[in-house]
C-alpha cells in the first residue's frame, strides 16, 4: 500500500502527505502537501512517489527549523487559562476534521473508482452507456477535479521554489500566496471569529430567538464546520459555500427544502458577519437552492377522524397515558380545534391567562366572556412563555363548546392558582418546550383511533380550524387574529386588532358539521 498516493475524482493520481498540527503555521497553515502527479496509471504514480517525498521532507524539515527558532525566541508572557483552553477546542476541532477528511477521502475515492468508466468517456467525448443521474455525477467530480488540480498546480510551484531556492524565497512565496488568496481558508488562521461560537452569539443578543431557535442556528454552523473545516469567518469563500452545497445536494438522507434551510440559516448568520463588518461581503448571499420537490403537506382532520379521536379512550373513557401529561391530553386536541392556536400557546398557559374580559355587545350593553390571553409576557416563573412572533401575542374568547365540556370548571380546581394550566407537563429539550412529548405521544395516539395518514398530525387542527372558520364566514383579518398570524399586506399594520365583539360573534358561529363528542363529565 502506497499511503501517499490517492486517486483523484476523474482518475488521476497525487501525492498527499499530512503536515502535523504543529508545525502548520510554519507552512502558511496549510493542513497537507498536495501534488498532482498527472498520471491515471498506478504503476506509473507509485514510481514518482520517493523521489517526492523526499521533497516534501525537506519542506517538513525547514517547518522544524523555522519552528525551533520560534520557540528560542524570548517568551513574553505565560498563557491564560482560556488561551490553554483555546487550544485545546482547537486540537479536538483538528483531530475530528482530520477523521472527516480521512472518511470523505475513502468515500471519494470509491465513488471515483466506480464512476471512472464514465468520466474516461467524457473526456474522450463519447456517450457513456449509464443512467442520467451517474453520468451528471460523473461530470460534476470531473469538474471538481479540474479546480482542484489547478490548485495542486500552484501548490507544486510553490514547493519547487522552495526546494530550489531556500528559506528566504519560502517566506517571500507564502507572503504573495497570502496577499493572493487572502480569502482562502488555507492562508492562516484569521481573526479567529467563528461561525459556531463569536457570529452567533453577536447575532443571538441582537436578534433574541428563542433557545430553540439559537440552538437550530448552532447545528447549522457546526454542521458546515464538519463539512468544511472550522475556520475563521472572514476566510470562508463563496468556493466553501459552493462545496457546501454540493456535499449537502450529495447526501441521499436530505430533501431540497432541507438543502434549501441549512443554506439560509448559513446565509444569515454570515449576513449578520457583514453588516458588521466582520466581513466585507456575504459570500453566501447569492448561494440559494431551488426547490422542485413536492412536500407531503399537512392536512385537515375530517370529521370521522374527529370522531374517531374523540371517540378514543381518552376522551370517552378518561383513560391518561403513562407519561404524566395530565389533563393536557384531553384538552389541548380540543383547544386547538375549537380556539385554532398552536399546541405550546395551549401547553404553556397560566391559570391567570384565562380570565373574564369585559365588552359592549350589539345592543349596547355591557357583557363579560372567557377570554385566553396568549403572550410572552414574563412572571416569576422560571419558565417563561414562548411565542412565535409579535401577532403571536392576543387576547382572544373561549369558544362556548369548551365552556359547556368543563374547561372552567376544570380550571377552578386547580390546587394551584398561581401556576400552569397543564402542571403535568414539563420542559424538556434545548428549546425548553412543554408540549414536544404530548407532540410525540399524539402521534401514536390517531394511530391508535385509526388515523394512519402522516401528514396529518397535532398541527392539522390548526389547518381544520381554519377550513371551518372560512366555511363560517368568519372575516380573515378575525382568522388572523385568533390564529395569531401576521397581516398579509402594508394595510394590514394599520388600525386597531379586531374588537372583542366581533371576536365573540365570530367564535360562537364556529362550528364543526358533524363532530360528535363523548360526554364531558370524564
Amino acid at each position: 500500500m502506497c499511503s501517499y498516493l490517492h486517486r483523484a475524482p476523474n482518475g488521476v493520481y497525487y501525492f498527499r502527505m499530512g503536515i502535523p498540527a504543529d508545525l502548520r503555521p510554519f507552512m502558511a497553515g496549510k493542513r497537507e502537501i498536495k501534488r498532482s502527479l498527472g498520471l491515471k496509471d498506478r504503476e506509473a504514480a507509485k514510481a514518482l512517489i520517493p523521489d517526492i517525498t523526499k521533497t516534501a521532507h525537506v519542506l517538513l524539515k525547514q517547518a522544524e527549523r523555522d519552528k525551533a527558532a520560534a520557540e528560542r525566541a524570548p517568551v513574553t508572557a505565560p498563557k491564560t487559562a482560556s488561551q490553554i483552553e483555546r487550544e485545546r477546542r482547537q486540537w479536538e476541532a483538528d483531530q475530528l476534521q482530520a477523521e472527516l477528511v480521512a472518511d470523505a477521502n475513502f468515500a471519494a475515492d470509491m465513488e471515483a473508482d466506480r464512476l471512472a468508466p464514465i468520466m474516461d468517456a467524457l473526456a474522450e467525448g463519447s456517450e457513456p452507456d449509464a443512467a442520467p443521474a451517474e453520468i451528471a455525477r460523473a461530470a460534476r467530480l470531473q469538474i471538481l477535479a479540474e479546480r482542484e488540480n489547478a490548485e495542486l498546480d500552484r501548490d507544486a510551484l510553490l514547493a519547487s521554489v522552495v526546494e530550489r531556492y531556500g528559506k528566504n524565497a519560502r517566506a517571500s512565496a507564502i507572503q504573495n500566496q497570502a496577499v493572493e488568496y487572502s480569502l482562502d481558508a488555507d492562508a492562516g488562521e484569521g481573526k479567529g471569529i467563528y461561525l459556531d461560537t463569536d457570529i452567533l452569539d453577536g447575532w443571538a443578543a441582537e436578534r433574541k430567538p428563542s433557545l430553540r431557535g439559537k440552538d437550530a442556528y448552532w447545528r447549522d454552523a457546526k454542521l458546515f464546520n464538519s463539512m468544511m473545516g472550522r475556520k475563521s469567518v472572514e476566510l470562508i469563500t463563496k468556493a466553501d459555500v459552493m462545496a457546501y452545497k454540493r456535499k449537502l445536494i450529495a447526501d441521499p438522507a436530505r430533501s431540497q427544502v432541507n438543502v434549501r434551510d441549512r443554506l439560509a440559516y448559513l446565509r444569515t448568520l454570515l449576513e449578520w458577519a457583514a453588516q458588521e463588518d466582520i466581513v466585507l461581503v456575504n459570500v453566501a448571499r447569492d448561494v440559494k437552492m431551488a426547490v422542485t420537490e413536492r412536500g407531503e403537506k399537512r392536512k385537515d382532520f375530517s370529521t370521522d377522524d374527529l370522531n374517531a379521536l374523540f371517540a378514543g379512550p381518552v376522551h370517552a373513557k378518561g383513560e391518561r397515558p403513562k407519561g404524566g401529561y395530565g389533563e393536557a391530553v384531553y384538552w389541548l386536541p380540543l383547544i386547538a380545534l375549537f380556539m385554532g392556536a398552536r399546541r405550546e400557546e395551549i401547553g404553556q398557559l397560566r391559570v391567570q391567562d384565562v380570565r373574564l374580559e369585559a365588552y359592549i355587545d350589539d345592543d349596547e350593553k355591557r357583557q363579560e366572556v372567557w377570554c385566553i390571553d396568549i403572550t410572552d409576557t414574563p412572571d416569576d416563573d422560571a419558565l417563561p412563555n414562548q411565542i412565535k412572533n409579535e401577532a403571536s401575542n392576543r387576547l382572544v374568547p373561549l369558544h362556548p363548546k369548551l365552556i359547556e365540556l368543563g374547561f372552567i370548571d376544570y380550571l377552578t380546581k386547580l390546587p394551584d392558582q398561581t401556576g400552569r394550566v397543564f402542571p403535568g407537563l414539563k420542559a424538556v429539550g434545548i428549546g425548553k418546550k412543554l408540549t414536544d412529548k404530548v407532540g410525540q405521544w399524539f402521534s401514536r395516539y390517531k394511530q391508535e383511533c385509526g388515523i394512519e395518514d402522516k401528514a396529518k398530525v397535532f398541527h392539522s387542527f390548526r389547518h381544520t380550524w381554519k377550513t371551518h372558520a372560512v366555511d363560517a364566514g368568519i372575516p380573515e383579518r378575525v382568522c388572523r387574529q385568533f390564529q395569531g398570524h401576521e397581516g398579509k399586506d402594508a394595510a394590514d399594520k394599520y388600525g386597531a386588532a379586531p374588537s372583542m365583539r366581533v371576536m365573540v360573534a365570530a367564535i360562537a358561529s364556529y362550528r364543526v358539521p358533524g363532530l360528535v363528542i363523548a360526554d364531558p363529565n370524564h
